[in-house]
């Protein structure tokens, strides 16, 4: 017998798992190419998900400094603002001394100043 005819009753007796085999390996390498092309699509859609993230958190960052920032100049502001008021009230007052001191002699200064003062005579 020749190793054609044992190959060809072999087969003939052993048909279904031939057929088996044969999808098996179809199988196997359809499934591992598609396997591969979802592999490559998870690796991008993770390296953009955490680009995405980073950006996200960078932005929610420089928000919450772009905030403080504000909020420091304000409170800097508000600072300097009381200050310049204290110093020109100290000054008002400085003034306020001083002419009074000079009103206490002459009764037309007295009445000039009682008038920029709002007080009227009656």
């Amino acid at each position: 017998m020749s190793w054609w005819q044992k190959t060809k009753a072999w087969c003939s007796a052993h048909w279904r798992w031939l057929v088996f085999s044969l999808a098996s390996l179809v199988a196997f390498f359809v499934g591992y190419s598609k396997a591969r092309e979802y592999k490559i699509i998870a690796q991008v859609s993770k390296k953009n998900f955490d680009r995405e993230r980073e950006i996200i958190e960078n932005s929610g960052k420089e928000l919450v400094e772009a905030h403080e920032q504000a909020h420091d100049s304000h409170n800097e502001a508000h600072q300097e603002n009381v200050l310049s008021f204290e110093k020109k009230k100290e000054e008002l007052r400085k003034e306020k001394l001083r002419r009074l001191s000079e009103v206490q002699s002459d009764p037309e200064i007295i009445d000039d100043f009682l008038g920029e003062m709002g007080i009227e005579e009656e």
